[in-house]
C-alpha cells in the first residue's frame, strides 16, 4: 500500500497539550484556507510504502538511533545487540504516549489513517486525529471502530455560507464540518474544537456563533466530551507577507464574549505565541 506522505515529527508538546506525541502528516488537502500553515502539503505526491512509515514509526517509538529499513546490510550487523537488551527495548516504555495524524487532510487517504491508528494502537500510543471535518462519513467510519482516542477539529469561522467559502476556498464545506462535529459529539469521543483566529477572518461575531452552535450541540448530545472551544493566535506561515497577529487582549475578550454567548456551558481558552523580550547585559 502506497501512502502519499508529508513527513514525521518524533516529538512534539504543541498538538496535544500536555502529552509528548509523535505527528504524522499526510499530503493532500480540499481546502484552500488562505493562511494556511502546511500549505506545501496542500499538493504534490510523495508515495512512499505504508510498511517503510510503519517501520520508522515503531523505530522512533522504541528509541532505535536509525530505522531498520533504512540500514545497510553492514550496518545491521554492526548494531547487532544481546536477547537481554532486545528484550529491554522491546519491553521499555516510549518516551512519546501519543500518535497524532495531521496534515494536510489525512482522511483523502482513510485507509492510511486506519492502518496507522492500529500500528499506534498496537505500540500502546494513544490516537489523535487533526482534521478540517470536511469528511465526516470516514471520520465516522474510524470512531466507530474505536481507532481515534481524541479528534481536534478546525471550525474555520461560523458554519454558514458563504462565511465558510471565504474561510477554506471551497464552497459546500459548512454543512459537512457541521455533521463532523456531530458525529463527534454523539459518540461521545474526546474533541477540543479549535478555530484559528486572524486579524480579517474570523471575526468575534463569528467566533460567539460558533460558540452558540456549540452549546446547542452540547445540549443535544449530553453523553459529549467536548473538551473545550479554543481560540488559536493566527501567525504568518513562512513567505507569507507579514501581519501584526490578534493581540492576546483581543483573544481574551473574544474568548469572554463566546462564553457569555453561552452562559457557564462551554470553557474557551486562548493558544498563543509567547512574547520575548530580549535585554542586553554590560552591553552583550
Amino acid at each position: 500500500m502506497l501512502v502519499n506522505f508529508g513527513g514525521i515529527v518524533p516529538l512534539s508538546t504543541v498538538d496535544w497539550l500536555g502529552r509528548a506525541a509523535m505527528v504524522v502528516f499526510l499530503r493532500g488537502c480540499p481546502l484552500r484556507c488562505p493562511h494556511c500553515h502546511n500549505q506545501r502539503l496542500q499538493t504534490g505526491e510523495n508515495l512512499v510504502a505504508l510498511h517503510f512509515i510503519a517501520s520508522r514509526i515503531a523505530s522512533e517509538v522504541k528509541g532505535f538511533a536509525t530505522a531498520p529499513w533504512a540500514r545497510t546490510r553492514i550496518d545491521a550487523l554492526s548494531l547487532q545487540i544481546n536477547l537481554d537488551e532486545a528484550s529491554q527495548r522491546a519491553s521499555s516504555k516510549p518516551f512519546v504516549d501519543v500518535f497524532v495524524l495531521s496534515g494536510g487532510e489525512p482522511l483523502l487517504q482513510p485507509q492510511a489513517c486506519a492502518r496507522l491508528f492500529r500500528l499506534a494502537k498496537s505500540l500502546h500510543l494513544a490516537t489523535g486525529l487533526e482534521t478540517s471535518g470536511c469528511f465526516p462519513g470516514r471520520l465516522e467510519t474510524l470512531l466507530a471502530k474505536g481507532l481515534v482516542d481524541k479528534v481536534f477539529l478546525d471550525l474555520k469561522t461560523a458554519l454558514l455560507e458563504p462565511d465558510y467559502e471565504k474561510a477554506t476556498g471551497r464552497g459546500g464545506m459548512a454543512a459537512r464540518v457541521q455533521e463532523s462535529l456531530e458525529i463527534c459529539l454523539r459518540l461521545g469521543v474526546a474533541l477540543d474544537a479549535r478555530s484559528t483566529v486572524f486579524p480579517k477572518m474570523p471575526s468575534c461575531s463569528q467566533l460567539m456563533k460558533i460558540a452558540g452552535t456549540l452549546c446547542h450541540l452540547l445540549a443535544q448530545y449530553p453523553e459529549n466530551r467536548l473538551n473545550c472551544m479554543i481560540l488559536q493566535q493566527g501567525l504568518p506561515r513562512e513567505g507569507e507577507a507579514r501581519f501584526e497577529p490578534v493581540s492576546i487582549e483581543a483573544l481574551q475578550e473574544m474568548a469572554k464574549a463566546c462564553e457569555i454567548e453561552c452562559g457557564t456551558e462551554l470553557k474557551v481558552r486562548i493558544r498563543a505565541a509567547p512574547k520575548i523580550t530580549w535585554k542586553i547585559i554590560n552591553g552583550e
